[in-house]
C-alpha cells in the first residue's frame, strides 16, 4: 500500500504527495506523521537564512517599499531642516527689529537731552545779554566819544544813501564821492 502522509491548509486535509513534500522541505516545515491531519511543528528560523525562496517579484515589491520609506524619511528631514532654518532665520530678524527698535529710542532720548541742552544755553545766552545791555550807559559813551575822540554828530545833507542789492553785504570798488 501507498505511503498516505497527509498535511492541513487552512481547515482541510490534504494529500502529502512527493512535490508538496520538496516544497515544504525547501521551505523548513517538518510535518509528524501518524494522524490524518498532522499537526505542523514549527522550526526555528535562523537569522541569516537566504531568501531563495522568494520571487523576483516580491524581491522588487520588498525593494520598492524599502525605497519608497526612504525617500519617504528624507522628505522629512528635508522639511524638519527647511523648519528649522525658517524658524532660524524668524528669530534673527526678531532680534535685529529689536535692536533697531532700541537704537531709535536711544537716538530719540539723545535727541530730547540735546534740545534741552540748547534751550538751557539759550536761556544763559539770553541772561548774559541783559546784563552786558545793563552794563552799556550809552551817556557815557557819548561824552567819550565827543570829548575825548573829538566826533561829531553828521550834519544834515552829509549823509549819502546808496541802494542795497538783495545781498546782505556791500562790496566798495571805489571811493565814496564827495557831498555836494
Amino acid at each position: 500500500m501507498a505511503d498516505r502522509r497527509r498535511y492541513t491548509e487552512g481547515s482541510s486535509a490534504r494529500q502529502l504527495n512527493e512535490a508538496n513534500r520538496a516544497r515544504h522541505r525547501a521551505e523548513g516545515e517538518r510535518y509528524m506523521s501518524g494522524s490524518a491531519a498532522p499537526a505542523m511543528v514549527p522550526q526555528p528560523r535562523r537569522k541569516h537564512q537566504k531568501t531563495s525562496h522568494l520571487t523576483e517579484e516580491n524581491r522588487r515589491n520588498i525593494a520598492a517599499r524599502k525605497a519608497e520609506k526612504k525617500a519617504v524619511t528624507n522628505a522629512q528631514i528635508r522639511y524638519t531642516a527647511g523648519m528649522v532654518v525658517a524658524i532660524v532665520i524668524a528669530v534673527a530678524l526678531c532680534c535685529y527689529l529689536l535692536k533697531l527698535i532700541s537704537d531709535v529710542r536711544v537716538a530719540k532720548n539723545t535727541v530730547a537731552d540735546l534740545k534741552e541742552q540748547v534751550a538751557t544755553q539759550l536761556d544763559e545766552n539770553t541772561g548774559y545779554s541783559a546784563g552786558l545791555d545793563s552794563m552799556v550807559d550809552l551817556n557815557n559813551i557819548y561824552d567819550i566819544a565827543t570829548q575825548k575822540l573829538g566826533m561829531v554828530y553828521s550834519q544834515p545833507g552829509q549823509t549819502l544813501y546808496y541802494s542795497q542789492n538783495s545781498d546782505d553785504y556791500v562790496i566798495q570798488y571805489k571811493d565814496v564821492p564827495e557831498a555836494k
